[in-house]
C-alpha cells in the first residue's frame, strides 16, 4: 500500500518484469529512459523492458514520426502504450518505444545533461606507433535549443618527447524549427600533425532537417556556410576561407542482447574561396555495453585534404581509437 500511495503523485515506470520505479524521470532519448529513483537512485532503462509509464510533469516529447508536444506522459491501459495529452480535445496514443526523445522544461542544468567519458589507446597512420587518447561528448538540451559539446585528443611519448599528434573540439548547437527542420551553428577547433595542421578554426551557420527517424535509428543532415582560417605546423598562416559543409550524422542503437550503439560523423567541406579544395572529416563509433554504465569502445576515423597546407607531405590521415566509455 505504501509503495501504491507513492506512486500515486510520483513519475512510476513500471517493468514487464514487475520491477517498479518510483521518482522523477529526467529524461529520455536514443531508447534509453533515465529516473531518479527514490531508493536506486538514477537508474536508465530501455524503453522497450518498460510496460507503465508514468510522467506527472510537462515535457517537451519528441517521437519517432518527427512530432513535437508539450504534455504529461500517462498510461493507456495497454502494456507499453501511453497517452501524451496535450490539452482535453488532443490526445496521442503510441507505443512506448517510439517517443524518440523527452526533455525536462525544468530549469535545472545538471539534470539536462548527458553524456560519456573515454580513455584508452590508439594507433594513427602519423606515428605508426601506440599512444593514448582522451574524449568527452556532452549533450545539454532545453525546450527550444539542444546542445553537444564534442572533444577529443591523441598523443604520443617517443624517446621522453611529448606530441599533440589529433586534437578536436566542437561545440554545435541547434534550435528546433517547424517538424523536422532546425537551426544550426557550430564552433570548432582541429590540430591533426599528419596534415601539417597545428590548428584550425571554424565557424559555421547553416539549417539541418532529420531526415529519418525510427524507434533505434536516426539520420540527420545539416549544411550552409563556413568560415575557416588555418595555420601550418611551419608557423604560416592561411587567408580565411569560405566553405560550403555538408554534415551527415547517423545513430543507431540496440539494446536488446548485445547491447550495441554506434554514431557515425560525416562532414565534407566543399571551398569557395578556393575552388576545387575538397576535404573531409569522418568519424565512427561502435560500442558495446560491458556492464552497467561502462562501454567498450572501437572508434576508426579518417581526415582528407586534397589541398592541405603547404609542407604536408600527406593529404590523408586515419586512426583506430580503442577505449573504455563511461556514460552518464
Amino acid at each position: 500500500m505504501h509503495e501504491t500511495g507513492r506512486a500515486q503523485d510520483k513519475d512510476t515506470i513500471i517493468l514487464h518484469n514487475g520491477q517498479m520505479l518510483v521518482g522523477k524521470v529526467q529524461g529520455a532519448s536514443l531508447g534509453s529512459i533515465s529516473i531518479d529513483d527514490y531508493e536506486l537512485k538514477m537508474q536508465n532503462i530501455k524503453l522497450y523492458k518498460i510496460k507503465v509509464l508514468i510522467i506527472h510533469e510537462k515535457f517537451k516529447i519528441q517521437t519517432v514520426q518527427k512530432n513535437i508536444y508539450y504534455s504529461k506522459v500517462m498510461p493507456d491501459g495497454r502494456d507499453g502504450w501511453v497517452i501524451i495529452k496535450e490539452d482535453s480535445s488532443n490526445s496521442l496514443h503510441i507505443p512506448i518505444d517510439e517517443i524518440y526523445m523527452l526533455i525536462s522544461l525544468e530549469k535545472q542544468f545538471f539534470h539536462r545533461l548527458n553524456g560519456n567519458i573515454t580513455a584508452g589507446l590508439s594507433f594513427t597512420k602519423s606515428s605508426s606507433i601506440g599512444q593514448t587518447n582522451f574524449a568527452a561528448n556532452v549533450l545539454f538540451a532545453t525546450k527550444h535549443f539542444n546542445y553537444q559539446l564534442a572533444a577529443s585528443s591523441i598523443a604520443s611519448i617517443d624517446s621522453g618527447n611529448f606530441s599533440r599528434d589529433n586534437e578536436n573540439l566542437q561545440f554545435f548547437a541547434a534550435y528546433d524549427l517547424s517538424g523536422p527542420w532546425f537551426l544550426a551553428g557550430m564552433g570548432q577547433y582541429q590540430r591533426n600533425l599528419e596534415l601539417n595542421i597545428s590548428r584550425r578554426f571554424v565557424e559555421m551557420l547553416g539549417v539541418g532537417n532529420q531526415l529519418f527517424i525510427h524507434t533505434n535509428w536516426q539520420l540527420l543532415v545539416t549544411s550552409g556556410v563556413d568560415f575557416t582560417q588555418e595555420r601550418s605546423v611551419d608557423g604560416i598562416s592561411s587567408l580565411p576561407q569560405v566553405e560550403i559543409p555538408v554534415m551527415l550524422k547517423f545513430n543507431f542503437y540496440q539494446y536488446k542482447n548485445p547491447d550495441i550503439q554506434i554514431n557515425f560523423l560525416f562532414t565534407s567541406f566543399f571551398s569557395i574561396t578556393e575552388p576545387g579544395r575538397v576535404r573531409y572529416d569522418g568519424n565512427t563509433n561502435f560500442s558495446w555495453q560491458l556492464i552497467r554504465y561502462f562501454y567498450l569502445t572501437l572508434s576508426p576515423y579518417s581526415n582528407f585534404d586534397n589541398r592541405p597546407p603547404n609542407g604536408s607531405t600527406s593529404n590523408f590521415d586515419y586512426g583506430l581509437v580503442f577505449g573504455l566509455t563511461y556514460k552518464f
